[in-house]
Order: C-alpha cells, then sequence, then structure tokens
C-alpha cells in the first residue's frame, strides 16, 4: 500500500488548527458497496475527532472524496469533486482516498487540490495521517482506528452494509480491481457476526453481505467456512431481522447456497431470513467474448444456474451484470448475447459500457468498439432490462411479500410510503402509512411501471 502527499505551504497550519477549533467534514462516496461501508467507517472516526459532518455541496474544513476507479469516467469524476471541494474552501484540506488513490497516486499527486492521498488500507486510518500532518515529526496519539473497527449505524440509511470479504484473485482482462483492493481475504465470522448483532440492534431492520468476490468467503480462513454457513449462523441472530447478498461469481452459486434463497423470504414468523434475490455477474452472453474476458464459465453453464435457481423458487429475483462494447465484440456476438439474455428468467441487468483501463490486457486488444456503437449496444440491452423487470413484477400481484419501509419521500402523499421486498422490488404502501425501519407484510395489488402497490397486512 502506498501514501503520498501533495503539501501547500498552508497545509500543516491548516491541519493544525482543524484539530483545535470547531470543524466541519464532507465526504463523497463513489462506487461499490464496500466504498459505502468504509466511508460509515470514515464518518464515525471524524466524529469521534469532534468534526461535524455536513453534505458535499457545503463549505467545510476537511473533504474527503472516497474513490472509484472501475472506468475512465469515475476517474473524472473523481478529480472533478477534488477540484470543486478546493473551489468552495481554498484554505481545506481536499483527501483523495479509495481505489484510485491506490492504483494512481503519481497520477493524483500531480493535482495541487489534493492535499492528501490514502490508499485502501489506509484511508480508514485517516486520523491518524491528520494527526501526523498537525504535528509534523510526532507520533499521534489519538486511538487507534484499525481496518476491522465496526460501524455502529449507517447513517440516514434503512438497509445496512456489512462487509464480510475483500479482495480479488481472479484475472478478468477488463478488470483493474486486483491491483486496487489486493489479494481475497476474509473477516473473521465472529466479527462478522458482531457488527451484524450491532446494526441490527441500531434498528437497521436488512443487512447486505458485501465483498469484492463474495462467494470466496471463508476460503482463506481456519477451518474454511462458506458464505452458506455464515449466512445461516446470521439468520439465527435475534437482532437480524432480515438478510440478503450481494454480487455473487457464478461459480460460486452453490445448490445448498441455492436451497437456502428458495426457502426465504416467506411470512414475517417463518424461519427464513434470506432474501429470495441473487445478483449473478454475466458480462456477455456469447462464449467467444467470455473467453476473451477470461471469465471462468460459459453461457451453457449460466443458463443451466439460472434455470436451477427460478425452478427452485420462480419468485426469486435474479439480477446480472451485463458488458456492452468489450474489444472485438462484433454485431453478431452482441446479438448472441442479446438473445441468450432474452431468454433467460432474469429479472433486471446492470448494463455496463467497456471503458478501457491502462495496464488490463484488454485496453491493448485489437478492435476496440466505437463509443456510438457501445452507446446504442447499452440502450437496446437497458430497454430488454425495463421489459424483464416489468414482467417480473406483474408475477407479484395477489402475493403476500415481506417489504422493508424505507424513509417517506418528501414529495410522497401522505398515505403512501414506499419499501423494498425480500426479491428486490420497489413497492408503494398505501393505506395507513407504516413507520420507516419496519418489516411489514405486504398484499400486492398490481404491478406499475415495474414496481408494485399494495397494502399493509394485518
Amino acid at each position: 500500500m502506498r501514501c503520498c502527499y501533495t503539501r501547500l505551504p498552508d497545509f500543516e497550519a491548516n491541519a493544525r488548527d482543524q484539530m483545535t477549533d470547531t470543524k466541519r467534514a464532507a465526504i463523497t462516496t463513489l462506487g461499490c458497496k464496500l466504498n459505502q461501508y468504509e466511508s460509515e467507517q470514515i464518518r464515525e472516526q471524524l466524529l469521534r475527532l469532534g468534526y461535524e459532518i455536513v453534505d458535499f455541496d457545503d463549505t467545510a474544513d476537511l473533504y474527503v472524496v472516497n474513490s472509484c476507479t472501475v472506468t475512465g469516467r469515475t476517474d473524472r469524476d473523481c478529480r472533478r469533486l477534488a477540484r470543486k471541494a478546493k473551489r468552495q474552501n481554498p484554505l481545506s484540506v481536499v483527501v483523495m482516498a479509495g481505489c484510485y488513490a491506490q492504483v494512481s497516486p503519481e497520477e493524483l499527486g500531480e493535482i495541487p487540490e489534493i492535499d492528501l492521498i490514502l490508499g485502501n488500507d489506509q484511508k480508514v486510518r485517516l486520523q491518524e495521517f491528520l494527526g501526523a500532518a498537525a504535528e509534523p515529526g510526532h507520533s499521534c496519539d489519538l486511538p487507534a482506528y484499525a481496518a476491522g473497527t465496526m460501524v455502529d449505524e449507517f447513517a440516514e440509511h434503512t438497509r445496512a452494509f456489512v462487509k464480510v470479504q475483500e479482495g480479488c484473485d481472479a484475472a478478468c482482462t477488463y478488470c483493474v480491481i486486483p491491483r486496487a483492493r489486493g489479494r481475497a481475504h476474509s473477516v473473521p465470522a465472529d466479527d462478522v457476526l458482531e457488527q451484524c448483532r450491532r446494526l441490527g440492534a441500531a434498528g437497521h431492520p436488512e443487512i447486505v453481505l458485501i465483498g469484492t468476490h463474495l462467494g470466496r468467503y471463508g476460503n482463506d480462513l481456519p477451518g474454511g467456512p462458506d458464505l452458506t454457513g455464515l449466512c445461516r449462523t446470521i439468520c439465527a441472530e435475534a437482532s437480524v431481522r432480515r438478510l440478503r447478498l450481494s454480487s455473487i461469481e457464478p461459480r460460486e452459486v452453490t445448490d445448498e447456497l441455492v436451497a437456502l434463497v428458495a426457502a426465504g423470504g416467506r411470512s414475517l414468523n417463518a424461519a427464513g431470513k434470506l432474501c429470495r434475490h441473487l445478483h449473478i455477474p454475466l458480462q456477455s452472453g456469447c462464449d467467444t467474448v467470455l473467453k476473451r474476458m477470461n471469465r471462468p464459465y460459459d453461457t451453457r453453464f449460466y443458463a443451466r444456474l439460472v434455470g436451477r435457481i427460478h425452478e427452485a423458487q420462480p419468485l426469486t429475483c435474479i439480477g446480472a451484470d451485463v458488458m456492452v462494447g468489450f474489444p472485438g465484440e462484433t454485431e453478431a456476438e452482441f446479438e448472441q448475447t442479446l438473445q441468450f439474455v432474452a431468454d433467460l428468467p432474469l429479472s433486471y441487468l446492470h448494463v455496463f459500457t467497456y471503458s478501457r483501463r491502462p495496464g488490463t490486457p484488454a485496453a491493448a486488444m485489437p478492435h476496440q468498439v466505437d463509443y456510438e456503437v457501445k452507446i446504442a449496444r447499452n440502450h437496446a440491452l437497458r430497454d430488454l432490462s425495463e421489459r424483464k423487470r416489468a414482467d417480473f413484477a406483474a408475477m407479484m400481484a395477489g402475493e403476500t411479500l415481506e417489504v422493508v419501509i424505507q424513509e417517506r419521500p418528501a414529495s410522497a402523499e401522505a398515505d403512501a410510503v414506499t419499501g423494498v421486498s425480500d426479491n428486490y422490488l420497489q413497492v408503494r404502501v398505501l393505506g395507513n402509512a407504516p413507520a420507516a425501519r419496519r418489516l411489514v407484510a405486504v398484499r400486492i395489488a398490481r404491478a406499475v411501471d415495474g414496481g408494485l402497490e399494495g397494502e399493509e397486512q394485518g
């Protein structure tokens, strides 16, 4: 892990002032759910240091950009946000943290608006670096804040994320994340369980397990615990009311996990707490493209997996990532993907447009696809996704679904709130509006624009 400083002439003085005066800090988060969890770690750390947390658009003494580097666009967004922060307060300390900082510290070091650059292991020890800046040459006697420090609550969020794994050992030809997050490693099960207990006790009705390569959970731990066993243990906790999995690779969705998901999402008094929702990256529905991507499966394997999940529980929401415009993707290969996805019982798609990443094998591949072609393919798959989401929602009419109630939108009617069903559909709950952060049973009356409407059942 590397750390790089770019110091303005008065950086040390500014930081020293921040350690003594009333302080305001702002955090903005780009990218994945791991970053969102780690931003909560940073937020709680800064609260302990006496900072008031304000919106990133406000004037602050300290700005933290928790960065993503998946695409060139996210890199640009990170740089833009750092410059915006310094314009808002030229005397502020601007920190670039996370994956972009991890992969490209020298590049970021050339940007004068950025004062401090911290990689992924360093960003959750931000207070130590601020302390070192405030007192050059002296050790920081602030309380230790290790990477494993737990989050007490997700501010302004109904659902809470729990990081159980980080890093990736795969070698997909388009991806820079192994360089940003390192090799796969897991959080011990006891620590995961304690984090879930804390967030459940704080009132979060749903816990989402997250990781870079979630299905690899436990491979590096003594005894080799697995993700399914971890889910069973968490679901046995009384403080955990509902559990959801984030993205999981196709070859890591076991029959045991499929059965556990199929058993979930029943009535509020049933034992099943694991949501009927699996998000399984596909990336391409064409075997020749998958081979160029170095993905470890083919379309036949993926189709059989999705078929088994759908057969085990037809109301399980199955999502997929699909990338368009990978180098060399011909019109025929894209049409094969389009047809493959159309034929599967998928519920929605996350569609990504390939972005050339320096240092990855795909960046040097010939026959890079024209931008206009990539955008057209993106739109075609997004249209298909909307149709699939609407078809899946239409299946819910007459069903009773478990819904977690979110905060009421400012523009919502007085007699309606929105929530998320266990199978990942937006639900508008009519009638006597339940309070936020409650889990309620909702009888679905109709599907509307890919979402649902219904009333709470007594």
